[in-house]
């Protein structure tokens, strides 16, 4: 019996060693980015919001000056870590970066898995159609004849799947945002659900391409995007959302809308 007790007395020190070394205890992120002294970010392409530039393949973009911003508050230098939007959250759990600051929508599902800050913007959806699609109403995209090309890893699934259940989804993989715009292009696809910010940009750089956003320039369901951080880190968690608010109320993220997105 004694053995036996030594035996529990070990396994229960053994498991809540893991516990506190890991899952329930609050993990202290921004004590090792000081630490360290680099500020690892998640980023994956998405113009304006962050992209590479292709000539001299570095980072640009609305949330790259913010990382660079946040770097300097935080008075470490910035790194960013290369990822794609089906590997975003994974890489963040699994402790590649930091923090994962991309045009993310704080969707309630991505929420059971990560923690978002305070939104640092809210955009609207809108659907792009072939050109030659019949109807402005977005109740003819739920049949099953018509096909939704849809940008894997990316929020807009859920919504497509909710909005015009008995469509066929068709889902891209793919670094670029767009790939889901050139299905609809290039008649692959009849449809395809994104930002509505994304849709005018790629119409206004396509204007030879045979598609349209649905019912004009209608948008619906505003969305908030905010940055994500492992579910544990509250303090880090606090500082942000401290750090946008901050910058919110001074003008500096306004100013640095108005510089990339134009509006």
């Amino acid at each position: 019996m004694k053995q036996l007790g030594k035996l529990l007395q070990v396994m229960l020190l053994s498991v809540w060693a893991v516990l506190a070394g890991t899952g329930t205890g609050s993990a202290d992120t921004l004590a090792d980015i000081k630490s360290r002294g680099t500020l690892r970010v998640g980023m994956a392409d998405s113009t304006p919001s962050q992209s590479k530039d292709p000539n001299s393949n570095e980072w640009e973009g609305f949330n790259v000056d913010m990382a660079k911003n946040l770097a300097e508050q935080l008075g470490v230098k910035l790194e960013i870590v290369d990822a794609s939007w089906s590997t975003l959250i994974p890489g963040l759990l699994a402790g590649q970066y930091d923090i994962a600051m991309c045009d993310m929508f704080a969707t309630p599902k991505r929420a059971q898995t990560v923690a978002f800050t305070t939104p640092y913007m809210n955009l609207g959806f809108s659907w792009v159609v072939r050109a030659d699609f019949p109807g402005e109403d977005a109740a003819a995209l739920d049949d099953p004849a018509i096909r939704i090309a849809n940008l894997s890893g990316s929020a807009m699934g859920d919504i497509i799947r909710k909005l015009a259940p008995r469509a066929q989804v068709k889902d891209v993989a793919s670094d670029n945002v767009f790939s889901p715009h050139l299905e609809v292009a290039s008649g692959r696809a009849d449809a395809t659900l994104s930002d509505h910010y994304n849709n005018t940009q790629f119409l206004k750089r396509n204007p030879s391409v045979k598609a349209r956003i649905l019912g004009g320039d209608k948008q619906f369901q505003q969305t908030p995007m905010a940055y994500a951080v492992r579910p544990d880190d509250q303090p880090f968690l606090n500082m942000l959302n401290s750090w946008i608010i901050y910058n919110q109320t001074t003008g500096f993220s306004e100013e640095l809308r108005h510089k990339w997105y134009g509006f």
